[in-house]
This record gives C-alpha cells, structure tokens and sequence, in this order.
C-alpha cells in the first residue's frame, strides 16, 4: 500500500437546487488530503469526493457527517493492466419473463464480476475486453441495463459474443442486460463458462421445470403483482449445463402475461446474495481505504465525479450545454436512487 503524493481530488455538490464541483486540491507526501467545507441549501444535497488515476475515476461514499475523515473519506487508486486478469463470477442472475403478445420471451441477466487482483483491468481495444460472456444465438432485441456509468458504448454485441469494455477496479462490479428469446429457445439451455459463486433463477412460470443444475427452491418473489419462482445454487463448476424447459403459450394467454424486465432486474440486483470484503493487497496505490460494495446511488456518484474532472480538464464554454444537460439528467437519476435506499431503510 502506497500513499499518492500530488494527486488531484475533487470535492463535488449534488443537490436538486444546484451541483457541480466544489473545491479540488493535492495530496500531501503521506497521500493525505484535507477539505474544509460549508453545506448549504438542499438539506437533502450529498458531497463526495473524486481523483482520477490512470484514467479511471474513483470515489467515497457520500459524506454524511460534520467530520468525515478514515474509511470513510478514503479514497484507493490502482494501476491499470491491459493484460489479461482472471474476472471471477461472484454471482449471476438469470429472469425468465413470460411470453409477450408477439410470443417472444423477455430474458434479463446480472452478473456480479469479481476483481480479486491488485490492479484494474483496462480493455485494450474492441477486439480484447476486459470480460466476455454468450448469450443464444436466436436471441433479440439485445439491451444493456444502463447504471449510471454504462452506456451503449460499453459493451460490444457480436452475435452471441457479449464483450464488457470498461474497466474492472479490485472489488465488485455489476452488469446487466436484457433481450429477447423466441419459443423456439425453449428448453433454454445454458452452458456455465467460469465456476460461479451463486447462481439465481427467476422464473414467472409456475409449472417450468429446471434440469441439470441441482437448485434449491425458495419462497416465491412477488414483483409489481407477479409472481416468480426463485432457485439458489452455489459454488458450480464450470463445466455445469443448466436447461430450463417451460410450456407454450398460445392466444389470449399471452395477453395476460407481458413484464417488464428492467423492473425485474433492479429487483434481482437488490437481492443479489453477493459476498463482498475489504481486502487489503499489498503493491496497490492508495490514498487511504476504499469501500468495495457499491449502491446504485454510489455509482451515479462515480459518474458524476468523472464527467465533473473531464469538464475540469479540458471544457470550455461550448461544451458546457452537453455538459450540464448530462449532469442534470445524472443528479435526477440520484435523487430517485436516494430517495429509494432512504425507503428501504
């Protein structure tokens, strides 16, 4: 562990009457930092604080109390690698829908990537990224879940070759996506390509059978007044081949029977069973301590931590309306991920 002498970090204000940038500054030899600030405004308004290293950005959690300072100010930075480094599978989450009116089946799946190395990994190019997963063949309408970082320009979709291109910091990262199957898919049959830590099944068909992975049925998850099986198994080898075989639906059934796959997965991530630790590595950089889970408000915070230190380095006055349109969408993404962890409180 390392301190970073004269590293830039910046102070960042979100609120619904006002945000952007507060104050930035350096750390000292030791890899220390100091910020001397007074909250005003929206009482409900969050501070954090950003660096940038190596091109990626990191962040603390928000800052909740008069003085803030240890783990909870800390910030890690890592070197970055474009070489190959091992993306554990801490957790995946696969949702079955039931079919809409045009027959076809919305699929969404999570994936909780594990990072247990002492370096972030950068993708080197299009053609090599950071992590790659396959979806079938015959699937359609392929759509990235966006969380507050990720955009289309992310991931790459060809065919069935599902590659992820930003980069992956020790710890946990989340990615999800959706798509479409047609009846035809069915048995679906899906193949493990790296052991996996916990794997969960969301299925809305009461009478589906799950083949070849012994799962364990729990309650029933009730979402937005549908119901859905769940299935947990852990620690499956790689080799694993999971078929999941439902009925077919004709006619006015289908009517009855369309969901909406985004609520499902936000659904499925809040109860993604995740284990997740600090770990301290030897030969990182650092400022101090950095947390590893991530909440979804956090990860809009890291969004607008890196859109603010672009602006800083390089805008200018024609860029500020692409800018702050950008921001603004941002902090309403936040106030509505605050106001939902306030909820479940």
């Amino acid at each position: 562990m390392t301190p970073v002498k004269g590293q830039w970090v910046l102070l960042h204000r979100v609120g619904r009457d006002r945000q952007g940038p507060l104050d930035s500054t350096r750390t000292g030899a030791d890899g220390m930092y100091h910020f001397r600030y007074r909250t005003s405004g929206d009482s409900t308004a969050v501070y954090f604080v950003s660096t940038t290293y190596g091109g990626v950005a990191y962040f603390t959690s928000p800052l909740r109390s008069e003085i803030v300072r240890g783990d909870d100010a800390a910030l890690t930075v890592f070197d970055t690698t474009s070489n190959p480094i091992a993306i554990r599978t801490a957790g995946r989450h696969l949702i079955v829908g039931s079919p809409k009116p045009d027959g076809n089946r919305p699929i969404g799946e999570v994936f909780d990537l594990e990072n247990d190395s002492t370096v972030t990994a950068i993708a080197r190019d299009e053609q090599h990224p950071v992590w790659t997963t396959h979806i079938p063949a015959n699937a359609v309408k392929f759509e990235l879940n966006a969380r507050g970082d990720l955009n289309n320009d992310a991931i790459t979709h060809n065919g069935a070759t599902i590659g992820l291109l930003v980069p992956i910091s020790p710890g946990i990262r989340q990615v999800a996506f959706t798509y479409e199957l047609p009846q035809s898919a069915f048995p679906l049959t899906v193949p493990l390509e790296q052991p996996i830590g916990v794997f969960e099944l969301l299925v809305q068909e009461p009478t589906a059978h799950i083949l070849g992975i012994p799962m364990r049925e729990t309650a029933a998850q009730a979402l937005e007044g549908r119901t859905f099986r769940r299935f947990l198994a852990q620690d499956l080898a790689a080799s694993s081949v999971l078929r999941v075989d439902v009925p077919r639906m004709v006619g006015a059934e289908r009517e009855k029977v369309y969901i909406g796959v985004a609520t499902v997965i936000l659904a499925a991530m809040a109860a993604a069973l995740v284990l997740t630790a600090r770990r301290s590595f030897s030969g990182m950089r650092r400022a101090t301590v950095a947390p590893v889970r991530e909440r979804k408000s956090e990860t809009l915070l890291r969004s607008i931590a890196a859109l603010d230190a672009e602006f800083e380095r390089g805008g200018d006055a024609a860029a500020r309306a692409g800018y702050e349109d950008r921001r603004n969408a941002l902090k309403a993404e936040l106030a509505a991920a605050l106001a939902d962890e306030r909820r479940r409180r």
